[in-house]
């Protein structure tokens, strides 16, 4: 154990080095404190500093690592671990379901399968897509509004890419916490506010920069495809005042069902600076798809705008979200030359802290079925509070 670390990443009791205690059902930040012991669910012992702040790579090869890129564009999934995992789900559950009904429980029991999931929060997650902060925000005060407006931009559209896992993160608990750090010393706090539908706010605080909000994570299968993203306003404040706010596009996974699983963002992208009067659309997709007449012209996984200020057009951006960023003819973002810098966690959280939950402990300790088990409890737990809080759903 680090001297650094929190107590409970080491038994309690006993001699199990993954388990915390043979006596207490719960470790001291638990959702299911009080909880009788369940010798074929014991409480996992936390996750230590050092597994939590592991180094992760930061190369294009190490981002895209079970995938592979596709002629006409997006990525195609060739992991085989998780496409194994994740065949046959839709018959598990409508299984679930039927055996909910049959107990006069509703959907009230349905807990989606483990195998889906990562080892990691929804929380977690949402910083990646801010790993260019560093490299984009840098000394961005010797800037003048319009460079640091085109810096917000470059930093947005450059953490598209980054882990789109075909892996499930875990849905946070209503109100959970996730505390974390940057190199540079920009500190991020977040809080899953509301739990329907699911929403997460968070503040992070730069040296020369803020940038908060909330975000609604939103998903729908349409047809062959889980259609979704993060919905709302991402504000970045500079010291003086000056503020970008930014929208994401959407997320397609395709092949849900049958077919090839392909991972691929559409739609459209905002930015908007008011006090300044300037703003961005990028849209997403092939300049000309294809028909029955003529050929496609570019790639699903281009975009292209233009940055306006008062209603007129100052100049072109270009790129594609697997490749580069071009703004009025320079390449601000490459993916063969810039790499992320990820973030790492704070040694002394709230208790509320993500890393305390025992389905995500679980399941990056490898024992899936404990894990799946300890998500049910959690999942029944949360919904007994609803309840109490006179929620029907």
């Amino acid at each position: 154990m680090d001297r650094t670390d929190d107590p409970c990443t080491t038994p309690r009791d006993g001699n199990n080095p993954n388990i915390y205690s043979q006596e207490l059902s719960t470790g001291p930040y638990s959702l299911l404190t009080g909880s009788p012991y369940d010798q074929a669910a014991p409480p996992p012992t936390y996750l230590s500093i050092n597994y939590l702040n592991r180094v992760r790579p930061t190369d294009k090869e190490s981002q895209l690592q079970g995938y592979e890129f596709i002629p006409e564009g997006g990525l195609k999934c060739i992991d085989e671990r998780v496409l194994s995992n994740q065949r046959g789900i839709i018959l598990d559950v409508i299984a679930q379901v039927s055996a909910c009904l049959i107990k006069g429980k509703g959907v009230v029991g349905l807990s989606l399968p483990i195998r889906l999931f990562e080892p990691r929060s929804t929380l977690e997650r949402m910083l990646d897509r801010w790993s260019f902060m560093p490299a984009f925000f840098n000394n961005i005060a010797e800037h003048n509004h319009l460079e640091r407006f085109k810096r917000v931009i470059a930093m947005a559209v450059a953490g598209l890419y980054i882990s789109p896992s075909q892996e499930k993160p875990f849905n946070p608990l209503l109100g959970e916490t996730l505390q974390a750090e940057w190199p540079d010393g920009t500190k991020a706090y977040c809080e899953h506010t509301v739990h329907h539908p699911p929403v997460t706010n968070f503040y992070i605080l730069g040296r020369e920069f803020k940038m908060y909000g909330h975000l609604e994570l939103t998903g729908k299968f349409k047809k062959n495809s889980l259609v979704g993203g993060l919905q709302g306003k991402v504000n970045v404040e500079f010291n003086d005042g000056q503020i970008v706010t930014f929208t994401y596009p959407q997320f397609k996974a395709g092949g849900i069902i049958m077919g090839t699983r392909t991972v691929n963002w559409e739609e459209t992208m905002s930015f908007e600076d008011k006090q300044n009067q300037l703003s961005a659309n990028l849209v997403f997709g092939a300049a000309r798809k294809k028909s029955l007449f003529k050929k496609a012209i570019g790639k699903v996984d281009d975009f292209k705008g233009e940055l306006q200020q008062n209603g007129g057009k100052l100049c072109d951006i270009e790129g594609n979200w697997l490749s580069n960023l071009v703004i009025d003819g320079v390449e601000y973002w490459n993916i063969n030359f810039q790499q992320p810098v990820f973030h790492y966690f704070s040694t002394y959280p709230l208790p509320s802290d993500w890393r305390y939950r025992e389905d995500l402990v679980w399941l990056a300790k490898g024992n899936s079925e404990i894990s799946q088990k300890w998500k049910l409890k959690v999942e029944n737990k949360q919904r007994d509070d609803r309840k109490l809080r006179g929620l029907k759903h």
